[in-house]
């Protein structure tokens, strides 16, 4: 049986979601739990992002894949019973036998949130940002990251490659600013670099034709942002 899973977190307090030795993990918890479920079955669980430490989600998918029946409905009730307040499985339904959360998605979004100034209630959400970017400026650049693009050095990824972003645009929410990206693929720690860096663009600290110098593989200054100010909205299939 697969089931598929809806889940919303708040990253503060987890080493990213994969499983890991010692630390507390998403991936671990929820599997923590099913073990005391299902001590005897047989189950993979598998997440469509593998975000970092400190990153949250609103709607992170996972497929669980189990040797077993089990009413999704129960399911879903006994796992938020018996994972912490920072995880909420919002939906669990039953997908087709192949479905597989990582591998069929076709895009995601993710929101970067940075306050304009200092909040108490916000900061565990939002990067307080020490510049005054250009709005203007920051939409701008948006528009250059459209289209494929090989993002290499705005990641940490040592592979790299070519992601189609088919939305990228920088929202103004009063207080704060939000960077929302659409792509069918990110890099590592690339949506975090893209917001650091555009926000040192649009401060006047980095030549705003830098952007486009990195697709054409010039390298320079980056600004990797905080990763709680970054949110996994929605997995696309």
């Amino acid at each position: 049986m697969v089931i598929r899973l809806l889940i919303e977190y708040d990253g503060g307090d987890f080493y990213g979601w994969q499983v890991q030795p010692v630390v507390r993990t998403v991936q671990g918890e929820l599997l923590k739990a099913l073990r005391v479920l299902f001590p005897e079955g047989q189950f993979k669980l598998v997440g469509a992002s593998r975000t970092d430490r400190g990153v949250h989600a609103e709607g992170q998918v996972a497929s669980l894949h189990t040797d077993f029946d089990v009413d999704v409905e129960s399911l879903r009730q006994s796992l938020n019973g018996l994972t912490g307040s920072d995880i909420l499985i919002k939906e669990a339904i039953e997908a087709e036998p192949d479905f597989n959360a990582r591998y069929r998605a076709k895009g995601k979004l993710y929101r970067y949130r940075v306050l304009l100034g200092k909040s108490p209630l916000k900061r565990r959400f939002a990067w307080e940002c020490p510049f005054e970017p250009d709005f203007d400026v920051l939409n701008r650049l948006a528009s250059e990251v459209l289209g494929e693009h090989d993002f290499s050095l705005l990641s940490t990824d040592e592979r790299g490659g070519k992601c189609n972003v088919r939305y990228a645009a920088w929202l103004d929410r009063g207080e704060e600013v939000h960077f929302e990206i659409i792509a069918d693929r990110f890099l590592h720690k690339m949506v975090r670099i893209l917001a650091g860096t555009m926000v040192l663009i649009a401060s006047g600290r980095l030549e705003e034709e830098s952007l486009v110098g990195f697709f054409r593989g010039r390298r320079s200054r980056v600004l990797v942002a905080p990763p709680h100010g970054l949110t996994l909205v929605r997995v696309y299939y």
